[in-house]
């Protein structure tokens, strides 16, 4: 890979960097997630600083072309990413229910006593 290009994305990625932690620091995004995006990053940083690496790894793993592996990869953290955000809407839907379940009983609750006023 070109200097001028592995430059080039290492800038991208620190600029990634910074709007991670804007997000964290205006609250948008948990910790998990921030520690998650962090560690993808740095992995991306040195696989730029180190041209051979990706290489090297693929060789070991078995893999017969790079970019087989590099996809590989990038499915099961989408397969990971996707598993863990269902699990997250699942436990927010089951949240809101229970909410919900809980302003119609005080609804209820405050009606009965309203009426028991008014006799």
């Amino acid at each position: 890979m070109q200097k001028q290009l592995a430059i080039a994305l290492i800038c991208i990625l620190l600029i990634y960097i910074f709007f991670i932690l804007k997000a964290v620091k205006r609250k948008n995004m948990r910790i998990g997630y921030l520690i998650f995006w962090m560690i993808t990053a740095v992995i991306l940083i040195i696989a730029l600083l180190i041209p051979d690496l990706i290489d090297k790894i693929t060789k070991i793993i078995g893999f017969e072309l790079p970019i087989n592996m590099i996809f590989s990869v990038a499915i099961f953290i989408i397969l990971y990413l996707i598993f863990n955000l269902t699990a997250l809407i699942s436990k927010e839907e089951n949240n809101t229910t229970m909410l919900i379940q809980e302003i119609s009983i005080l609804k209820r609750r405050v009606e009965e006593l309203e009426n028991k006023n008014k006799i």
